[in-house]
């Protein structure tokens, strides 16, 4: 269940900044860039792991940019999940599914599980819904 984003403002894990475009241009840009990079390839079962993680990385970076432009700062990814989920970026169940996008990652990288090229098929074709929905910022 993914937490109330005032929670995360709480207990510090996301700090109120100045807007900051110019950042938050940045990262749209390098997320933008490592979507385009992981369409123009093929993905095999071997390799879908290392791509989840460019996935989400992805979807990371341009959920940060946003809240860099409501003037936001994460400490943690939980809050950025929280906030796309408080400012409807994304439906209640496509957050809760990139929620646990954000927990598959984790366990990728910390404990080498492998991640289904089937799971990682539906990450980027929640990362190419993420694109569309968020041209509005």
């Amino acid at each position: 269940m993914i937490k109330p984003f005032e929670y995360f403002i709480k207990e510090n894990l996301v700090a109120k900044s100045a807007k900051n475009p110019a950042m938050a241009e940045a990262l749209m840009q390098k997320a933008e860039i490592r979507l385009k990079r992981i369409i123009s390839s093929k993905i095999e079962e071997a390799e879908a792991s290392i791509v989840l993680e460019d996935i989400y990385e992805s979807l990371r970076e341009a959920s940060q940019a946003i809240m860099e432009l409501e003037g936001y700062k994460p400490y943690s990814h939980e809050a950025l999940v929280a906030f796309i989920n408080e400012y409807k970026i994304l439906s209640d169940g496509d957050a809760s599914v990139l929620d646990s996008f954000r927990i598959l990652r984790n366990n990728s990288v910390y404990k080498a599980e492998k991640i289904s090229l089937p799971r990682c098929r539906q990450a980027l074709e929640l990362r190419k819904k993420f694109s569309e929905l968020s041209t509005t910022y």
